[in-house]
C-alpha cells in the first residue's frame, strides 16, 4: 500500500485520514508547521490521535517516509511548499495538491516539480467536514490516473479532468464564483431580515424559491428572465441599496449585484431577444460572442 503524507494537517487533512482510516489505509502521516505551536498543537495532536496518524517533526521527514505527498495548506503557500518540497522529492513520489489555488498556480507548481515527482492537480468539489474521504474531487494533470486508481480503490470519489494541471483547479475556481458569492449573498440577507425581525421569513421564501422544480430548469429560468428583465431589476437594487442603508446594513452583495445587472443592460439581451426571455440559457452566448467574435 502507498504510504500517504499530508503537508499541513488542519480540517481537511484530517477529516480525510479518518475516512481512510475506516477503509483500513493504515501508516497516514502529517507534517504541520504549527503542531508544536500553541494553541494549534494541542487541535493538531488530538485530531492525529483519532485519526491514527504519525505526526512527522519536518518536512523532510514527512517527504522521506511518504510515496504520496498530499500538500492542504493555504492557497497562498501552495507553491512556497512545493517549491520546500523539490530537493526532498524522489521521481517516484506522487505530489497531490488539494489547496483552493487557481490554475495558473497549480501549473507553477507543476513546472517547479518537474523531474522530482508526478503532479497531480486536484480540486475538492464540496465540503469535507461530514463527507470525510468521499467528498468529491476532480483531478487532472500527468498523475491524475494514478491517483484516481488508487484513491477511488479506498471508497474515495475522485473524477478526471481532460487536461493538464490546472484544468481542475479552473472547474473549482468557477464553481466557487457562485458558492462563495451565494454564501455572502445569504449572509447579507439574513443580517438585513435580523434589523426587521424577518431574517427567518427572509430565509424561508429563498429557500421556496431556490427549491421550486428540478434545479437546472430552474437555473436556466432564473438566468434566461433574469438577462431580459436587468434593467427593470437594477432599478428595484438601488431601493434595496438605500433601505441597507437606512438600516446601517452593509450592503457590498447588493451594490455588485446592481453592477452586474448594468453590465447585462449593456450587453443589450433584452433587444436581442426582443424582450422575451431565450428557452434555453445557452443562448445567451450568442449575445456574448456577437461582442467578440
Amino acid at each position: 500500500m502507498k504510504r500517504l503524507g499530508f503537508v499541513g494537517f488542519g480540517e481537511a487533512s484530517f477529516n480525510i485520514a479518518e475516512g481512510l482510516l475506516g477503509e483500513n489505509v493504515t501508516g497516514i502521516r502529517a507534517y504541520d508547521v504549527a503542531w508544536k505551536t500553541e494553541p494549534q498543537a494541542e487541535l493538531i495532536k488530538s485530531r492525529a490521535a483519532k485519526a491514527k496518524v504519525t505526526l512527522d517533526n519536518s518536512l523532510d521527514e514527512l517527504v522521506a517516509n511518504s510515496d504520496v505527498v498530499i500538500s492542504s495548506v493555504s492557497a497562498n503557500m501552495a507553491l512556497p511548499i512545493a517549491v520546500q518540497c523539490v530537493p526532498l522529492l524522489r521521481p517516484d513520489h506522487l505530489y497531490v495538491d488539494l489547496n483552493a489555488a487557481g490554475p495558473d498556480t497549480k501549473s507553477a507548481i507543476e513546472k517547479e516539480l518537474l523531474g522530482h515527482a508526478t503532479f497531480v492537480d486536484v480540486a475538492i468539489m464540496g465540503p469535507v467536514p461530514g463527507s470525510g474521504h468521499k467528498v468529491p474531487m476532480v483531478a487532472s494533470g500527468e498523475g491524475a490516473q494514478e491517483f484516481a486508481k488508487f484513491a477511488n480503490a479506498h471508497g474515495m470519489n475522485v473524477k478526471i479532468v481532460a487536461g493538464p494541471a490546472g484544468s481542475a483547479s479552473a472547474s473549482k475556481m468557477v464553481r466557487s464564483i457562485f458558492m462563495k458569492g451565494y454564501v455572502m449573498l445569504l449572509v447579507e440577507a439574513v443580517v438585513a431580515g435580523r434589523k426587521l425581525g424577518i431574517e427567518d421569513e427572509v430565509l424561508a421564501s429563498i429557500r421556496d424559491s431556490l427549491t421550486r422544480g428540478e434545479f437546472l430548469q430552474n437555473a436556466n429560468d432564473l438566468m434566461s428572465r433574469g438577462v431580459v428583465h436587468a434593467e427593470r431589476r437594477a432599478h428595484e437594487m438601488d431601493e434595496v441599496i438605500a433601505t441597507l442603508k437606512t438600516l446601517g446594513v452593509d450592503g457590498t452583495m447588493s451594490v455588485a449585484t446592481k453592477a452586474k445587472l448594468e453590465w447585462v443592460v449593456k450587453q443589450g439581451f433584452k433587444e436581442y431577444f426582443k424582450g422575451k426571455p431565450p428557452i434555453d440559457y445557452h443562448e445567451i452566448f450568442n449575445v456574448l460572442e456577437s461582442h467578440n467574435p
